[in-house]
């Protein structure tokens, strides 16, 4: 099975809504997903203050020999007029960061419409299976962390210890947002209405769309099919 990534939109101020929420219903509350990477624009809805932490209990079935029922488990989880506000926020660093990639400000206009047209107040990421496959033991928190906090230029946000970071490396954020949603840089992004006018692209098009983006995962999404 593909380790993916979901966004969800949800009426409860609760992560991993899918299996954590009574009656949470994939075909609306999954707004998109993405596998083996969390894409850059999701990113963008969130920021370090809003990674909260719980504590889940695991279906015995699905526990391994050394594991004794409960998770802990951090993932991000924002009111969406929040998510949304810094969405709108993050655009100009994102634009600086990928200047040579170009603007992405349409491309976040559909995954606005996306986020709110999907029921509920709030929206989380869920992410465990692409932190459970991340190479470098121990590293993913630290590495979703730091990519947030560059999400409000330098010396805006947290950095990991809590501080902040007036002298912010713009290449290692870059490189952070980049690991995280395996983007391939380098190249200029995809129009965002890459599928949605059928225009001609080549195999890193595609690839760099869902990788900003995410895809369908039930409900349609903005950039893939004409919003009804």
């Amino acid at each position: 099975m593909a380790n993916s990534s979901y966004l969800c939109a949800t009426d409860v101020a609760s992560l991993y809504p899918s299996s954590q929420v009574p009656g949470f219903d994939p075909r609306g509350g999954v707004v998109a997903h993405d596998v083996s990477g969390v894409p850059l624009l999701w990113l963008a809805l969130f920021r370090p203050a809003d990674l909260v932490t719980g504590v889940f209990t695991i279906d015995e079935d699905d526990l391994d020999d050394d594991e004794d029922g409960e998770v802990e488990a951090t993932a991000p989880l924002a009111a969406k007029d929040r998510a949304l506000a810094q969405l709108d926020a993050a655009l100009p660093v994102l634009n600086a960061l990928f200047a040579a990639e170009g603007p992405l400000d349409g491309h976040a206009a559909l995954l606005r419409q996306a986020v709110e047209k999907a029921p509920g107040a709030f929206v989380t990421i869920e992410l465990e299976e692409i932190e459970g496959v991340w190479e470098e033991e121990g590293a993913f928190q630290p590495t979703l962390r730091a990519a947030l906090a560059c999400l409000d230029g330098p010396g805006g946000g947290d950095v990991p210890d809590g501080g902040t970071d007036p002298a912010a490396d713009p290449a290692a954020d870059r490189a952070r947002l980049v690991a995280l949603s395996r983007l391939r840089p380098g190249r200029p992004f995809p129009p965002a209405r890459l599928l949605l006018d059928d225009l001609e692209a080549g195999e890193d098009d595609y690839w760099n769309l869902v990788r900003l983006l995410g895809t369908t995962f039930d409900a349609d999404v903005p950039w893939e099919t004409a919003r009804k």
